[in-house]
Formats: C-alpha cells, sequence, structure tokens
C-alpha cells in the first residue's frame, strides 16, 4: 500500500467502517483529513462512522467543516438529514429533509443522497425507492448493500433481499438454496 495515496488510505478507512471497526476507521480517515481537509472519501466515510459511534456532535460538526469548504449542496443537507434523524431529533430531520426536497426541484438530486435523507427520517418506503432508483440507474451504491451498516434497518425487508439477489449478492450456493451460516 502507498503510504501517501489518500485515496488508498481513504478506501482502508471504508473498510474498516464497513467491517465495523469504527474507531478504527475514524482514525484512518482522520489521518487523511489532516493531509487534505477537503478529501471528500474520507469526510464522507468518518460522518458516517461518527453516526455508528453515536458521536452526532462530531458528525455534525464534520459536516460543517465539509460545508464550509464546499457550501450547502445536496449531500449537506443529506448529511444533516440523516444525523439529525439518527439522533432521534425527527423533527429536525424532517426539515433538513424538507430543504433536500425542495433543492431537488430545480436541481439534479441523485437518489444516493435522497436515500441517507430518507433513512434519516426513518422512512423505509422512501429509502427503498431510492434503492430502487439506485439500481435503474447503476449508482456504485449498491456495491455496499450486503455491508453498509446504515442499511441495517432494511434488510429484513424482503425487498431489499430481491435487490440483494437482483444484483448478485445474496448468499447462495449453486442450487440457488440459501448457505447457512455457522
Amino acid at each position: 500500500m502507498d503510504p501517501l495515496s489518500l485515496i488508498i488510505a481513504a478506501d482502508n478507512g471504508a473498510i474498516l467502517y464497513y467491517s465495523r471497526q469504527y474507531s478504527r476507521a475514524i482514525e484512518q480517515c482522520r489521518t487523511v483529513l489532516r493531509k487534505d481537509p477537503n478529501f471528500g472519501r474520507a469526510a464522507a466515510v468518518i460522518i458516517y462512522a461518527y453516526i455508528e459511534r453515536g458521536m452526532f456532535a462530531q458528525a455534525l460538526a464534520q459536516t460543517e467543516s465539509w460545508r464550509r469548504l464546499n457550501g450547502e449542496g445536496p449531500w449537506y443537507w443529506s448529511w444533516l438529514a440523516y444525523i439529525y434523524g439518527r439522533s432521534g431529533q425527527l423533527e429536525r430531520a424532517r426539515r433538513e429533509l424538507e430543504k433536500l426536497e425542495k433543492m431537488s426541484r430545480h436541481e439534479q438530486v441523485g437518489s444516493a443522497t435522497m436515500l441517507w435523507a430518507h433513512l434519516g427520517v426513518g422512512d423505509k418506503e422512501e429509502a427503498l425507492a431510492d434503492l430502487e432508483k439506485a439500481y435503474s440507474e447503476h449508482f456504485g451504491i449498491l456495491t455496499t448493500l450486503k455491508v453498509e451498516p446504515g442499511f441495517d434497518p432494511l434488510r429484513s425487508d424482503p425487498r431489499y433481499q430481491d435487490l440483494l439477489r437482483r444484483i448478485g449478492l445474496a448468499d447462495s450456493n449453486t442450487t440457488g438454496k440459501s448457505i447457512a451460516k455457522p
């Protein structure tokens, strides 16, 4: 691994996040952000890792740092909706989602961006619809369906399981039967 490559280091942080090693993911992303505070991949991963650790103040602070560097684009409102929702501030999360929805009337807002906001307010129906749209648009977020902790509230839904199957991430053997987990 190239010790100077920010993308490799940020992706290592993402791997730690997906394997639910949130403290290690945070440290890895902090290292990247010290080298480049505007490195988007590390900024995004650290926000989600903070959320999973229940470190909502830190997630908000990182989101604010991102806003100072990049402005108030769709991801900013999506992150706020997700953070506030996960922290139990549902009314505030809904207000942030409304800002994002208003923005989407005037500019293109990707399905992945809407997905996180809908997850934040606990709207599973809209989140699943966003995933279906992401599927039809071939969004890269689908590669994380099996490992993204933020998708845990959707995992038991048969539509989520069907999406896993359609993109080839469902656990199965050659006969199509489920493989038993140890």
